[in-house]
């Protein structure tokens, strides 16, 4: 800012407040104005943001903070990210993605870690959480509950469940298998209410659950034999895209047919779900509108900060038929 001001021969207030765009009691000529822009772009300045956030006391940046293990480009991550990236540059504010695997290195080789705000998605480290705890940075769970966040914005995965039984007893099936969680995903919330949705349903006697629903399977092969040709499951849900994926080319080594031996239905409808052979129904979880929600929610809290009591939103989850599904064979 120096250099500008000693090559247009004008101070350094009089710099600031042209690039600032500042008009109250302060008027110069467009000459002048022009000068110190035409300078400012030849020397190739750009404002000091840090120094700029102490001034205004915000920094315009958001934090999005994931587990170092989060796949950004897998399952409904991506579009999670694409709606709260797109909602909060709409805002005017941009996004520090943190996946590093400590608060303290995320300290040391980030700038922007004085944010405005923060959005946390999948198990976040403890560390961040207790954090942005401490500093007070007001911040919104999505698909995922941690902490003291302003909004929980989760999946309606007890509505997914019920959709995809639902859709299988009225094709007549009676007798379902499960394909639980990875360890990794144990602690999400969706692992819980899926399965205890399930659970329910077999309690109520609307379904028959074969055996071997508790653990995620360590072999496919041993899986589908167990279920589908030992204890004559009609009917397979999968947890997640991933594990259907493995089921359907265990199937086919097996020489299983889907769905005229067993029928199969997933969460996520993601790559490549839809291309395969036979396209997969699916339980579509809206990601892009549960980061677009949480985005919204925190930049509302950013232009209007109030105390009120944390909100929980549940996001309604579809159900996509696809060729996977179908009447079970007669015996």
């Amino acid at each position: 800012m120096a250099d500008v001001a000693r090559l247009c021969r004008v101070t350094e207030a009089t710099v600031s407040r042209v690039l600032n765009h500042k008009t109250n009691n302060f008027s110069t000529t467009e000459a002048v104005r022009k000068r110190i822009l035409d300078t400012t772009r030849e020397l190739g300045y750009a404002p000091n943001l840090t120094a700029r956030a102490l001034s205004e006391r915000n920094t315009r940046v958001v934090g999005l903070f994931a587990s170092p293990q989060t796949h950004v480009a897998e399952g409904i991550n991506e579009s999670m990210i694409e709606g709260i990236a797109e909602t909060l540059h709409a805002g005017g504010y941009e996004v520090f993605f943190g996946l590093s695997p400590s608060v303290r290195s995320a300290m040391k080789t980030s700038p922007c870690w004085r944010l405005d705000g923060a959005i946390l998605m999948q198990a976040p480290k403890p560390e961040t959480v207790a954090e942005l705890d401490v500093r007070r940075v007001p911040y919104v769970c999505v698909n995922e509950r941690v902490g003291r966040a302003l909004a929980y914005v989760l999946a309606d995965d007890a509505m997914g469940m019920n959709r995809a039984i639902s859709h299988l007893t009225q094709l007549g099936h009676r007798r379902f298998a499960y394909a639980n969680a990875r360890s990794s995903n144990a602690t999400h919330y969706s692992v819980h209410d899926r399965y205890r949705t399930l659970l329910s349903a077999a309690q109520n006697q609307s379904i028959q659950l074969v055996e071997g629903h508790e653990m995620p399977f360590n072999s496919p092969e041993e899986f589908l034999r167990k279920t589908v040709l030992e204890q004559g499951a009609t009917a397979v849900i999968a947890y997640e895209h991933r594990k259907a994926v493995m089921l359907l080319g265990a199937a086919r080594r097996m020489g299983l047919r889907v769905p005229e031996d067993f029928s199969l239905i997933c969460f996520n409808d993601v790559f490549p779900v839809a291309m395969l052979h036979p396209p997969l129904t699916a339980v579509v979880v809206a990601g892009r509108t549960m980061g677009q929600l949480g985005a919204d929610l925190l930049l509302n809290h950013l232009l209007s900060p109030q105390s009120h009591s944390t909100k929980e939103i549940r996001i309604a989850e579809d159900l996509i038929v696809r060729d996977s599904t179908a009447p079970p064979k007669a015996e």
